[in-house]
C-alpha cells in the first residue's frame, strides 16, 4: 500500500508538471495570436471598406459645395454651406428630364424581354440534347473573352446595311442572347435533379410547362441575382449606346453627363458634374439595398449546395419520385 506522499509524487512528477505549463502557456499564446489576427481582419475589412464608400462620400459632398470651395478645397468631405440647387442645375442643363426616359425605356425593355430568350436557351443547354450542342456551348463560351468593344465596329457595319442603326431594337438585340446570363442560368438549371423533368415529360408534360412549373420557381434566387447585375450594367451603358446612335432620341443618362463637362467652356463645374453623377447612381444604390438581402441568398446558395425549394415544390418533387418508384416496381412485376 502507497502512502500519500508515495501517491502524489508518483501522480504529477515535476517534468510533468512543466510539461503541463508549457501546454497552457501555448494555448494562452495561440488565444492571443488568435485575437490579434481577428483585430488585424477587422482593420483589413474596415480599410478596404473605407475605400469603396469614400469615393461615394466624396462625390456627394463635392456636389454640395459652392464653385469656389470646389477650387479651394477639392479633397475635403466637409460641406459648411450646402448647395442644394447645384441638382437643379444638373438636372437643367443635362436635359435629365428627356435622357431619363430613354434609360428607364432601354433598361426595362432590356429587362423585359431578355428572359424571353435565355432562360429557354439556358433550359435546352441544361436538360435537353441536340446535336451539336457542346461545340455551340465552347464557340459563344469562346466568343465571352473577346471584349465587347473590339466587336462595334463589325456590328456597326452590318447594322447600316440592315438599318438597325438608331433603332431600339439594334440596341436591345445583343442583349437578348447574353452569354453571362444564359451560363448563369445553365449552370442553376443543371442542379434541378434529372429524374424530376424526365418523370414530368412521362406524366405529357411539355417543356413549356416543365419550364415554368418546375424550373422558374427553383432558380427565383439567381433570377434575382441577374436582375440586379443586368440593370446595373444596362442603366452605365455608354460605349454601345454612343456608336451606336446619332440622334439624341436614343441616347440615355451617362451620355448625357458628358454634356456637364464642356472643354470648350473651359474649366468644367465639377459640383455640377457631381451632382448629375449622384442622380445617375441613386436608383442603382435603392436598387441594391432593396435587393441585398435576396442576393445574400443567391450568392450564398443553399445548404449543401441544393437549391432551395417550397413545401409545394417538395411535395411536387416527392409525388413526381413516387411515381418513378411505382413504375419501375410494376415494370419489375411485369417481368
Amino acid at each position: 500500500m502507497l502512502d500519500n506522499e508515495t501517491f502524489f509524487t508518483d501522480a504529477y512528477t515535476p517534468k510533468e508538471i512543466v510539461y503541463d505549463e508549457k501546454f497552457l502557456k501555448k494555448k494562452q499564446l495561440k488565444k492571443r495570436l488568435m485575437y490579434v489576427l481577428k483585430i488585424l481582419n477587422a482593420i483589413v475589412l474596415i480599410g478596404i471598406g473605407l475605400l469603396f464608400v469614400y469615393p461615394f462620400v466624396w462625390m456627394f459632398a463635392m456636389s454640395l459645395r459652392s464653385y469656389e470651395d470646389v477650387i479651394t478645397f477639392p479633397t475635403s468631405i466637409i460641406v459648411n454651406n450646402p448647395q442644394w440647387s447645384n441638382y437643379i442645375e444638373a438636372w437643367t442643363q443635362a436635359r435629365f428630364s428627356y435622357y431619363l426616359g430613354n434609360s428607364l425605356t432601354y433598361t426595362f425593355l432590356v429587362l423585359g424581354l431578355q428572359y424571353f430568350t435565355i432562360i429557354p436557351i439556358s433550359y435546352a443547354y441544361a436538360k435537353m440534347k441536340f446535336h451539336g450542342k457542346n461545340k455551340l456551348w465552347t464557340i459563344q463560351t469562346l466568343g465571352m473573352m473577346l471584349p465587347a468593344e473590339a466587336t462595334f465596329i463589325p456590328i456597326y457595319f452590318i447594322y447600316c446595311k440592315i438599318n438597325l442603326v438608331d433603332t431600339w431594337i439594334g440596341l436591345i438585340l445583343p442583349s437578348l442572347f447574353a452569354m453571362f446570363g444564359i451560363m448563369m442560368f445553365t449552370s442553376a438549371i443543371k442542379q434541378i435533379p434529372n429524374e424530376i423533368i424526365e418523370s414530368a415529360k412521362m406524366d405529357k408534360a411539355k417543356n413549356r410547362t416543365i419550364l415554368f412549373k418546375i424550373v422558374l420557381p427553383a432558380i427565383v434566387p439567381v433570377l434575382i441575382t441577374h436582375l440586379l447585375v443586368t440593370f446595373i450594367s444596362t442603366w452605365n451603358e455608354y460605349y454601345w449606346i454612343l456608336v451606336m446612335t446619332n440622334k439624341e432620341t436614343l441616347r440615355t443618362l451617362p451620355i448625357a453627363l458628358r454634356g456637364l463637362i464642356n472643354v470648350d467652356a473651359g474649366e468644367p463645374e465639377w459640383q455640377i458634374v457631381m451632382a448629375g453623377n449622384i442622380i445617375q447612381v441613386a436608383p442603382i444604390l435603392i436598387l441594391y439595398i432593396l435587393a441585398n438581402q435576396q442576393v445574400k441568398n443567391a450568392m450564398l446558395g443553399s445548404r449543401g449546395g441544393k437549391i432551395k425549394t417550397s413545401n409545394n415544390q417538395k411535395n411536387l418533387f416527392n409525388q413526381i419520385k413516387n411515381k418513378i418508384i411505382n413504375k419501375k416496381t410494376e415494370r419489375g412485376i411485369t417481368k
